[in-house]
């Protein structure tokens, strides 16, 4: 006899095993077969829609687009300004480029890549008395955040800051000062995203310990009730009441 064919539920990849369940088996509870309805990701497998896409790091990402246009923009916009004098480029057309791709990371990063990979949000805006005021989003729990999304999210805030500042001192010293215009405007982007993202991180903190205090002073209030002296007599009334009652009827 032939042998029989692989299982639909794993996949072989150089980097590993796929697995997928099959939501009529799951429904079912039948897990001898069926049709195939939809992939599910298993922590710790590769994505089922992205698994080839980008370093490990992005692959083990649960959202591997989101973190792989995350790094995408603000890496390409610093190879154009390093290495655009390998090609000959002149300075207009190299600001140009460099101010788009800055300007695609920007909003990348504020609307899109840090909801996905941190469950964070802000935005800011002017009131009409001429103040601005800090709006913050952020998931209930914060615990759901995956750790290598979180390493990817804010090691992508800082690191390009760090290159963009040595580039700002080789400028420089080099007396390069036309080239300090994509610097500063690198900067000044990146620089308000973690301004950003700082402030609407430390609100989830906050609010997370302030559901945590609460909670703790809901489950002290009810540890003390459950142990007074008034609540505890007054079970022992009731049933020693009762047990009293059975053992005399026992008794005649």
């Amino acid at each position: 006899l032939p042998p029989p064919p692989p299982s639909p539920r794993t996949t072989a990849t150089p980097y590993g095993t796929t697995h997928r369940v099959h939501m009529a088996d799951m429904s079912t509870g039948d897990m001898g077969g069926g049709a195939f309805v939809a992939p599910v990701d298993v922590p710790g497998g590769l994505p089922a829609d992205d698994a080839g896409l980008g370093p490990g790091f992005i692959r083990q990402s649960r959202h591997p687009s989101a973190a792989f246009f995350h790094l995408f923009f603000k890496s390409l916009a610093l190879l154009v300004y390093m290495f655009s004098g390998l090609f000959g480029f002149d300075f207009i057309f190299v600001c140009v480029i460099c101010i788009l791709l800055l300007a695609f990371d920007f909003w990348t990063v504020k609307n899109v890549t840090g909801r996905l990979l941190v469950g964070l949000r802000w935005w800011n805006y002017v009131k009409e008395d001429g103040t601005n005021e800090w709006v913050f989003e952020s998931l209930e729990n914060m615990s759901e955040v995956n750790a290598n999304d979180s390493r990817v999210f804010w090691m992508g805030l800082y690191v390009p800051v760090a290159v963009w500042t040595g580039l700002l001192v080789i400028d420089t010293l080099k007396l390069q000062f036309q080239w300090l215009i994509v610097v500063f405007i690198a900067l000044s982007m990146h620089v308000a995203n973690i301004i950003g993202y700082t402030k609407c991180s430390s609100d989830a903190k906050a609010k997370m310990k302030n559901m945590m205090d609460q909670g703790t002073a809901g489950f002290s209030a009810m540890k003390m009730f459950a142990g007074s002296s008034a609540v505890q007599s007054a079970f022992s009334g009731l049933f020693g009441g009762n047990s009293s009652s059975q053992t005399q009827s026992v008794v005649v």
